[in-house]
């Protein structure tokens, strides 16, 4: 096929080189940061363009790893298992932004990391501080059986363009872009800071702006409908460079592009600044995007195996080609399971793949009926209903910024409702956890959503997490959670138990439930403040 190419980003030679020319720069501020010679807040700012921030304690870091759309190819995958072995990167985590996280390392451990991963195409440049960040997408583009359109080369398009703009525009604090197919919503494109939907029926995109989770949450706004696909990049374009010229750089709380909408004065000045502003980027560059230039093929076949049934397989469009989902806990595999993994896959042909989830899960593609068996056996240990599947950050035990122990309270639950007798969790909904309210966990769209505070009980500061309830990310159905309570930590696991022998008791599932008894839901959670 004319420009057929790899699934992994190919960006030029000009551009890998100028993601990496710094590096020294890196290392010598690494080796200070770690010799104690620099705070963790200057730190921040020299580490996190490189992906990489200091835990709590500031005696160990992380080290960001960038796949864009969540796509990792074979060589990455026989490359991070070769690196876990002999750097024994024991802590990995997926993360909503579709990126892999590896915890506890020491500095030196991070500095050889950073040149290891840019030679096989993961481009940690920009993974942090004020860049764009890894470009989101539905992890099932291109192999969904009843997919009317793929728009894959556009949304790789889109993520090598942005990293070109690292060193070219002043960016706000994070600049996060997603696609979404518009069956789904998990990459959240109608609240992003630039989202993309496909319209399917006549192959065209709407693209919302200026979105956001977090303080001060908003919806994004509907800048173009049914646009040429070919024009995405002018609207990327477009956006950066309103922030760089309105953009609040003096407040780095406010330094995100959701508050144009405030400064501009409203969503509807925002839309014509950015009419006004994409002319101009139309008369002045030229950043038409030719889909053939991105495309790829996907060659491999297998053999349909009407017996291969489980609720984590899913048939692809290409014969006899079938994906497996794996959810561990947290998005926290085991070293050990996550190596087993790597292992068999990085095994097979050169066409499989890991599409990591903005749901902090996986999904394993384009394997035949016998290797999605086998596939199967190894993540068996993993979440297998939407309760188990639930959401958190990594937590106040690793995060630097974080409030209290996300990951942990997700285990205390899943723990204390598996014990718990006649409790049905098949009942219980997906709920989301984050250490503070940053909504790294994405509590804002959860049905359930918790994250960390303080809060003096008995005149003794004393772990809480606030709760919130009704978020939705549904397209059309947009909303953000409502905070009804505040729960001890130690007592959120007896609130589940609470929830769910009720729920069990009417033998109904939490979406049926909660439509008639928010009222009842708030007086539950009144009872465990």
């Amino acid at each position: 096929m004319n420009g057929e190419r790899s699934l992994s980003i190919a960006i030029s030679k000009a551009l890998q080189e100028e993601l990496i020319v710094d590096y020294p720069t890196f290392v010598e501020n690494t080796r200070k940061f770690y010799n104690k010679e620099i705070s963790v807040q200057d730190y921040k700012g020299l580490s996190g363009p490189f992906g990489s921030y200091a835990e709590k304690g500031a005696e160990t870091g992380m080290s960001h790893w960038r796949f864009p759309s969540g796509i990792i190819n074979k060589e990455q995958i026989l490359f991070i298992a070769d690196a876990m072995r002999r750097y024994d990167l024991a802590y990995p985590h997926f993360i909503t932004g579709q990126c892999i996280q590896f915890h506890r390392l020491d500095g030196e451990t991070i500095i050889k990391l950073f040149p290891e991963c840019h030679s096989h195409g993961i481009y940690n440049r920009g993974a942090g501080g004020d860049h764009p960040r890894n470009t989101g997408t539905s992890p099932l583009l291109g192999i969904r059986k009843d997919e009317a359109w793929d728009f894959s080369p556009y949304v790789r398009a889109l993520s090598e363009y942005v990293l070109t703009l690292i060193k070219g525009i002043k960016f706000p604090r994070k600049f996060k872009t997603a696609f979404s197919d518009g069956t789904e919503n998990t990459s959240h494109v109608t609240f992003k800071d630039f989202g993309v939907v496909a319209n399917v029926e006549d192959k065209t995109f709407s693209v919302y702006v200026a979105g956001g989770l977090g303080p001060n949450p908003k919806m994004g706004v509907l800048v173009g409908s049914h646009i040429a696909p070919e024009d995405i990049l002018y609207y990327v374009k477009t956006l950066a460079f309103i922030f760089s010229e309105h953009g609040n750089y003096s407040n780095r709380s406010k330094a995100r592009v959701r508050y144009l909408q405030d400064i501009l004065g409203g969503p509807e000045t925002l839309y014509d600044t950015f009419q006004e502003y994409l002319a101009k980027i139309r008369n002045t560059e030229q950043l038409t995007v030719n889909p053939e230039e991105f495309a790829f093929i996907i060659n491999k076949r297998g053999t349909v195996a009407p017996t291969l049934v489980d609720s984590r397989v899913g048939e692809q469009k290409q014969e006899g080609l079938y994906y497996v989902s794996y959810h561990p806990f947290g998005g926290n595999p085991t070293k050990d399971e996550f190596l087993a993994l790597l292992d068999y896959v990085g095994s097979l042909d050169d066409e499989v793949q890991l599409r990591l989830c903005a749901d902090e899960s996986v999904y394993i593609v384009n394997l035949t009926a016998d290797e999605a068996r086998h596939v199967l056996a190894l993540t068996e240990n993993g979440g297998d209903n939407d309760f188990y599947r639930s959401v958190s950050c990594i937590g106040a035990n690793f995060c630097q910024v974080g409030l209290q122990d996300s990951s942990g309270l997700l285990i205390n639950i899943f723990d204390a409702v598996r014990d718990a007798k006649p409790v049905n969790s098949d009942l219980l909904p997906t709920f989301h956890i984050s250490g503070c309210p940053s909504s790294c966990g994405t509590h804002q769209i959860g049905a359930i959503g918790f994250h960390g505070a303080m809060k003096v009980v008995d005149k003794i500061p004393t772990p809480v997490f606030k709760i919130f309830r009704g978020g939705n990310e549904t397209i059309g159905l947009e909303h953000f959670a409502e905070e009804v309570g505040t729960i001890v930590s130690s007592d959120i696991s007896k609130f589940f138990i609470a929830l769910g022998e009720l729920l069990t008791k009417e033998q109904t599932r939490f979406a049926d439930w909660i439509v008639d008894n928010t009222a009842v839901f708030d007086q539950l959670v009144a009872e465990f403040e």
